[in-house]
C-alpha cells in the first residue's frame, strides 16, 4: 500500500510537470505572435506616416502652389470668358479670295489672272470679326470665305471693280463678320496665251589681249512665256544681262542668269502675271587662244621639184584664228583650197578661193576668201607632139591599135632652163584597157613627164588627152603596125 501510494505520487508530480511545460510553451507562443503583431501595426504606423508626410510637403511646394493657382485662374478664366457678354474685335487674316466667273465668261476661256496686281493665288486679304474672346481667338484663315461680288458682269476681257464679302465656313459661326480689308479690288481678266522667244545674250566680259572672247552660249535657246493675253504680246523680245566684274581667261559657266522681257521699245516688262520657263538660264563664255598663221594651197599632180614661191602667191598671206589650246596647237596653216595642176595654164589669171575653217577654229580676220594669183615671168611653155602611145593591161586574147594621134600634142609648162631641155623622149603616153571590150571607142591617154628632178608640169586644153581606140579578137589581125598595134601576151 505504501509502494502504491508513492507511485501515485509521482504520476501526480509528472502529470504536473507535463501540465506547466505546456502552459510555458503556450505562453511563449503567445508572446511571440504578439511581438509580430505589434510590428506588423508599427510597419502600418510608419507607412501612413510616410505617406501623410509627403502629402503634406507636395501640397507645401511653392511651386505645385503656383501652378494649381494658375490652372485654376485659367479655368476660372475661360469659364467667365464663355459665359461673359463681352466681344471682341479681331482680324483673321491670310484669307484668300474665291472669285468664280459666269459660265458664258468661262466658255470664251476668261480667266481672272490677276487681284490688284497680285496673281491670284498669291492674293489674300484680312477679315475683321466680333464675338466672344475665346471664339474668335480660335479662327483660321480656313474658318471664313470671302467671295467676290457683280462677277456676272465680267464678259469680255478689261480691268473690273469687284466688291468682297465674308461668311463663316464650317460649325464655328457665333461671331459676326465686321469688315473684309480691302473691301473692293481690281481683277484683270483676259485668255491664257503661251508664247515662245528666241533669248538673246547680252554679257559683258574682258580677258587680256592676247585671249578671244567667244559668243555665250545659253543653256536654254528659247523661253516660254505664260500669261494674260494682253501682257504676252508686248513681249518682243527675250535677252540676258550681265556685267561680269575682273579678267577671265579660260571658258568659264555663270549660273542663274535672269530672263528678262521687252517690249517693241526695248522697255523691260515687269509683270507678275507672266510666267516664264525657264526664269533663268546658264550662260558659258568660251574663252580662246589667238595666234597668226599663213594662208597656203593645196596641190594636186605638181611636179616634185616645184617651187611655187615663185609662181603662186595669195592674198591675204595670213589670217589671226582662235581656238582651245589643245586645239591650235595642231593646226599650223590654214588651207584656201585645192589646186589641179593639169589646169594650170601658161598666163592663167587669179582665181578666188573660199577660207573653210577647221572644226573648233574661229576665223577672226572676218576674211572668207583668199585670192590665188600667178606670175609667170619666170615660166616658159612648149608644145610636144606625142609620137607613140603605149596599151597597158590589155585582157587576154585581145588586141587593140590607134587610129590616129597626129592631133595629140602635150603643153608642157615650166621654168624658163628646164623647159628647154624637155623632148618628146620625156612624154610617156599610156592607155588602161584593163576595162576594154572589142569595138571602137574614144579612151583617156595618161600623159607623164618621165624626166627626173623636173619643175615642169603638163596643161590638159581640155581636162584630158584622149585617142580613138579599136579593140578586136587577136585571132583576126592579121598585121598591124609596132606602133600602133598591140597584142595580149
Amino acid at each position: 500500500m505504501q509502494v502504491k501510494s508513492q507511485m501515485s505520487i509521482k504520476e501526480i508530480n509528472s502529470d504536473e510537470k507535463s501540465d506547466s511545460v505546456k502552459t510555458d510553451g503556450i505562453r511563449a507562443l503567445n508572446e511571440k505572435n504578439s511581438g509580430i503583431t505589434a510590428e506588423n501595426t508599427s510597419v502600418k504606423k510608419d507607412a501612413q506616416s510616410i505617406r501623410k508626410f509627403s502629402l503634406e510637403r507636395f501640397f507645401e511646394n511653392d511651386k505645385v502652389k503656383l501652378t494649381l493657382s494658375f490652372l485654376a485662374a485659367f479655368l476660372l478664366w475661360v469659364v467667365m470668358s464663355v459665359n461673359s457678354g463681352e466681344t471682341t474685335n479681331y482680324p483673321v487674316t491670310d484669307i484668300p479670295v474665291t472669285l468664280e466667273l459666269s459660265d458664258a465668261a468661262l466658255d470664251d476661256d476668261l480667266a481672272i489672272m490677276t487681284i490688284d496686281g497680285v496673281p491670284v493665288d498669291d492674293f489674300t486679304v484680312t477679315v475683321r470679326v466680333k464675338g466672344n474672346s475665346v471664339t474668335v481667338g480660335s479662327l483660321s484663315a480656313g474658318d471664313i470665305q470671302v467671295y467676290g461680288t457683280n462677277l456676272g458682269n465680267v464678259v469680255t476681257s478689261g480691268t473690273y471693280n469687284i466688291g468682297l464679302l465674308a461668311k463663316p465656313l464650317g460649325v464655328k459661326n457665333n461671331y459676326d463678320i465686321v469688315s473684309v480689308v480691302p473691301s473692293d479690288v481690281k481683277i484683270v481678266v483676259d485668255r491664257n496665251l503661251t508664247g515662245e522667244l528666241a533669248i538673246e545674250s547680252n554679257i559683258n566680259v574682258v580677258s587680256p589681249a592676247e585671249y578671244f572672247i567667244g559668243a555665250a552660249s545659253l543653256s536654254e535657246q528659247t523661253v516660254t512665256v505664260t500669261g494674260p493675253e494682253q501682257s504676252v504680246t508686248k513681249a518682243v523680245k527675250a535677252a540676258v544681262y550681265a556685267d561680269i566684274e575682273g579678267a577671265i581667261e579660260e571658258t568659264t559657266t555663270f549660273s542663274g542668269l535672269e530672263v528678262v522681257l521687252l517690249d517693241s521699245a526695248g522697255n523691260k516688262i515687269e509683270d507678275d502675271s507672266l510666267t516664264l520657263t525657264p526664269a533663268t538660264v546658264d550662260a558659258t563664255i568660251p574663252v580662246l587662244v589667238k595666234k597668226k598663221v599663213p594662208i597656203t594651197l593645196d596641190l594636186i599632180g605638181a611636179p616634185d621639184y616645184f617651187d611655187g614661191s615663185s609662181l603662186i602667191s595669195i592674198e591675204p598671206s595670213e589670217i589671226e584664228i582662235a581656238a582651245t589650246a589643245s586645239t591650235l596647237d595642231s593646226v599650223k596653216n590654214i588651207s584656201a583650197g585645192t589646186l589641179d595642176f593639169s589646169s594650170v595654164s601658161y598666163g592663167m589669171a587669179a582665181a578666188s578661193y573660199t577660207i573653210v575653217m577647221p572644226e573648233g577654229v574661229r576665223n577672226l580676220s572676218g576674211i572668207e576668201t583668199a585670192t590665188v594669183s600667178f606670175n609667170f615671168t619666170d615660166y616658159k611653155t612648149k608644145a610636144i607632139i606625142i609620137s607613140n602611145i603605149d596599151f597597158i593591161n590589155v585582157p587576154s586574147g585581145l588586141a587593140a591599135e590607134y587610129s590616129s594621134y597626129s592631133n595629140l600634142i602635150a603643153r608642157v609648162i615650166g621654168p624658163k632652163e628646164e623647159i628647154a631641155e624637155i623632148t618628146r623622149d620625156d612624154i610617156t603616153a599610156t592607155v588602161d584597157l584593163s576595162s576594154a571590150k572589142v569595138g571602137s571607142s574614144v579612151m583617156p591617154v595618161s600623159v607623164t613627164i618621165n624626166k627626173a628632178e623636173t619643175g615642169c608640169w603638163l596643161f590638159y586644153d581640155d581636162g584630158a588627152y584622149k585617142v580613138n581606140v579599136t579593140v578586136k579578137d587577136a585571132h583576126n589581125v592579121i598585121s598591124s603596125s609596132p606602133s600602133s598595134s598591140t597584142e595580149s601576151r
